[in-house]
């Protein structure tokens, strides 16, 4: 590769001055765009050893309050405005609202080590499935082959982990938690809000065996705003994070972020 010396305009004489080229690549040896968004295709694609993207979004139709709730659609009651962090592993009941729902839905999360499962239910609409699988967390769930007639709604012990609102046929839901043996980088944080009140969102991250704090926070009076983060956020393994808004009753908020995951090892 000739090296083009800027500061005498000329190129690099191997016997005057030492150089060194440091180019990114994947295992194949091919160079990696480390600029803009076509830098990320190849995490997206899976073609990058030890690197994965997870990119959460969600809402809440209708806040039941003006205290904290979570950026979920089960928001829309107090019961389960704010996401129930404290409940315990176990396995998971799954039920429709609607008679209709008697397809199939695939529940993904983590398990008692905080490792990656996944687990496929077949609904019998109003009456609860169980499965078979101890579920730590619950960090997406979506339809298979038909999109939901009813609300689907999955509970541990009575405590509900996970809704697909009607209609939706994916969970929209701004909460995550950090599989084990990886270490979670937020790139960007994106939020709007319906009424012309302001409305607060913060980010809250629980460490493994701490407490909740904010990473991030954002104020928004009927507008949208976009928090690109130049040096990403950091989140170590089996970190909480939870996205909260704060703000009058029955507003509608929506949001997103984008976090890429880095294998510890």
């Amino acid at each position: 590769m000739a090296q083009w010396r800027i500061d005498n305009q000329e190129f690099l004489d191997h016997n005057k001055t030492i150089f060194e080229v440091v180019n990114i690549a994947d295992e194949d040896g091919n160079i990696i765009n480390t600029f803009g968004a076509a830098s990320n295709i190849i995490i997206s694609e899976g073609s990058l050893a030890g690197y994965s993207g997870v990119h959460k979004y969600g809402g809440v139709y209708g806040t039941s309050g003006s205290g904290m709730h979570t950026v979920w659609t089960a928001g829309d009651t107090s019961a389960t405005a704010l996401y129930p962090w404290s409940h315990s592993a176990g396995t998971l009941s799954v039920v429709s609202t609607s008679g209709s729902d008697v397809t199939v839905v695939t529940i993904q999360g983590l398990d008692s080590s905080y490792n990656f499962i996944e687990e496929t239910f077949t609904l019998t609409g109003t009456t609860p499935v169980t499965g078979s699988t101890t579920f730590t967390r619950v960090n997406r769930a979506f339809m298979n082959t038909t999109t939901n007639v009813g609300k689907i709604q999955a509970s541990i012990g009575g405590t509900v982990v996970t809704e697909i609102a009607a209609g939706f046929g994916q969970t929209l839901q701004c909460f995550y938690t950090i599989p084990a043996g990886k270490t979670g980088y937020m790139t960007n944080l994106n939020a709007s809000t319906s009424k012309n009140q302001v409305t607060d969102l913060f980010l809250f991250q629980q460490p493994f065996g701490g407490a909740f704090r904010v990473a991030a926070n954002m104020s928004l009076n009927q507008s949208n705003q976009a928090i690109e983060f130049p040096a990403p956020l950091k989140f170590t393994e089996k970190t909480n994070i939870d996205l909260r808004v704060q703000g009058s009753n029955n507003a509608t908020v929506s949001a997103d972020f984008t976090i890429i995951l880095k294998d510890n090892a």
